[in-house]
């Protein structure tokens, strides 16, 4: 384990440092990662198994895997280079098989895919060229990986462009070893005359054991055609329905019976920032912004009463954020996703440099309102060169267990709309991984 006391990182994050119940047991530098580029690395964890992927300082897509915390690290460069564009972040997967699945450094192009056939060993990653039908996969955007409650393997994303794109969803044979369609289709269909933007961890798991997803819809390249709020749910990923119960054709596709809110274009309605959470009575919230009639932007909630969905405006804010255009956002507005809470929901947003956990009743009103942990990884912190600190967190592949969680700390510029950054920005910096246990008497 290597330990480098100078990580500007560790000045920051100590062992022994305490935030609400959680307490820094250990503080490790793994590498180092791309910096000059706002791509965030990914952190996936399955039991005691940690793998991280990340493009280093040479660029290239870069896999981190040990088994527990006692084994070392086993490290494997891909064969796939990253430029300046922030769309071509990474995901990871286990199937049933333990295998480790890898997709990444992709725009609107080629697939980039690759499998560690043998349990995870780094050493063995192959590229798989096709995935289930070679004609769909020219234009990847946005890779996800899920998976069922079986334990099945799922991986999501955009074919297309935005404007023109459908929402496509895969599900791993592990006895073929190959994926098969959902469906004859997509299960997102734009029709060429949009796309849909999801909810970044759609389609979700619920509290009662379906699917629910939440996205909007994008006519055009340019960020100010967002638009419509939409909501749908599955016991399957085949079958969909409204809030209502009102069943929807496959695949689905603009109507008025998915609509949550019908924000229109430049209505101040981003992608990214719609995020779908649950009620403790198991009820979907979305969870988004808009400008209101004086043109601020402010935070809104919305949860379907059983007949309509009724909304809310959280923020009264005197603040316009006018986004427009192409490529990677600044955001100067970014909501985290809602967790559920004896009495509500909560949920993360920043504005600017602030980062505020809004606490909220059933009923849609704020019932508190609370500065974010250090950790939070909506926050990032300005250093003097231009890079911003951040955190991200690990994300779990089997159900949550009383033990440790982890995040990783790493440093880059901001969103540069997807083009090299003006000057000279640090090309790496140390990518950090950090883990907490809840503090004593939790």
């Amino acid at each position: 384990m290597n330990m480098h006391p100078e990580s500007r990182h560790q000045g920051r994050f100590n062992v022994g440092d305490e935030w609400n119940d959680q307490t820094i047991e250990s503080v490790e530098e793994v590498g180092s990662a791309v910096a000059d580029v706002a791509i965030r690395p990914t952190l996936l964890r399955d039991g005691e198994r940690l793998v991280l992927a990340y493009y280093d300082g040479s660029r290239r897509l870069t896999i981190a895997d040990r088994t527990d915390e006692r084994s070392d690290w086993t490290f494997q460069r891909v064969d796939s280079t990253v430029g300046w564009d922030s769309h071509n972040y990474i995901d990871l997967g286990i199937d049933r098989s333990g295998r480790l699945h890898i997709a990444g450094n992709m725009h609107a192009s080629a697939l980039q895919y690759w499998i560690a056939d043998s349990g995870g060993a780094s050493k063995d990653i192959r590229r798989l060229e096709v995935l289930s039908e070679a004609a769909r996969e020219q234009r990847v955007t946005y890779p996800r990986f899920l998976r069922e409650n079986d334990g099945n393997l799922l991986f999501t994303y955009r074919n297309g462009t935005p404007g023109d794109g459908d929402f496509v969803c895969l599900r791993w044979n592990d006895e073929k070893g190959r994926y098969e369609p959902m469906t004859d289709g997509p299960l997102i269909e734009g029709r060429g005359k949009r796309n849909a933007y999801i909810d970044t961890n759609a389609p979700i798991l619920g509290p009662d054991g379906s699917w629910h997803m939440l996205w909007v819809w994008r006519d055009s390249p340019e960020a100010e055609s967002t638009h419509t709020v939409n909501y749908a749910r599955s016991a399957d990923l085949l079958n969909w329905t409204d809030a209502a119960g009102r069943r929807l054709g496959r695949p689905l596709v603009d109507c008025a019976g998915i609509v949550v809110d019908p924000v229109g274009p430049e209505g101040g309605l981003i992608n990214n920032n719609v995020r779908l959470g649950f009620f403790p009575d198991g009820r979907p919230t979305a969870i988004y912004h808009k400008r209101d009639d004086a043109g601020s932007q402010q935070v809104w909630a919305a949860v379907f009463d059983g007949d309509e969905w009724a909304r809310r405006q959280i923020t009264a804010w005197n603040y316009r954020w006018d986004f427009s255009g192409r490529g990677s956002l600044d955001f100067k507005i970014e909501i985290g996703a809602p967790t559920t809470t004896p009495t509500g929901v909560a949920v993360d947003v920043r504005r600017e440099e602030e980062v505020q956990t809004f606490c909220l009743s059933e009923e849609l009103s704020t019932t508190s309102l609370e500065i974010a942990s250090p950790w939070n990884p909506l926050r990032r912190v300005p250093r003097d060169n231009g890079l911003f600190d951040r955190a991200t967190p690990g994300r779990g592949w089997t159900p949550a267990s009383p033990g440790p969680g982890w995040f990783m700390l790493h440093t880059s510029v901001l969103d540069q709309r997807d083009q090299q950054p003006v000057g000279q920005a640090p090309a790496a910096e140390p990518l950090v991984l950090v883990k907490t246990s809840r503090s004593a008497g939790d």
